[in-house]
């Protein structure tokens, strides 16, 4: 049976996030969609019944970290986390915080780097 994402580590991480960026794409447009709005935008009658299951574990998984919340209506809609920030109350999406996190350790990486060039070479 062939593996549900690819048949590598790299295409199976590369197509699961590709799908998650379009699912959080959709979402910040349209606010809320439901489980038969994302099978209609993604699963066109060519494709296959593993890409079925593709969006219904991607979105699973999405629940799962807290990054969507999925009412039992199927209602799938950007999760968000308040917290408080010099005395007033800020709302802001997981995925932004995700976002944020990750630019900051890619600039991380790259003052470790300037850090290790010998200049005098």
């Amino acid at each position: 049976m062939p593996h549900l994402w690819g048949d590598t580590e790299e295409i199976r991480e590369l197509t699961k996030r590709i799908l998650e960026e379009k699912i959080e794409e959709l979402l910040k447009e349209k606010g809320e969609v439901s489980m038969n709005d994302l099978f209609k935008e993604f699963w066109h009658s060519y494709h296959q019944f593993t890409q079925y299951l593709q969006i219904r574990i991607t979105v699973e998984k999405l629940v799962e970290e807290a990054k969507v919340i999925m009412d039992e209506n199927e209602k799938i809609s950007i999760a968000k986390i308040s917290f408080l920030d010099w005395g007033k109350l800020e709302e802001v999406s997981v995925w932004d915080l995700e976002h944020k996190k990750d630019d900051i350790e890619e600039k991380q990486e790259i003052i470790r780097r300037y850090e290790t060039i010998d200049y005098l070479a």
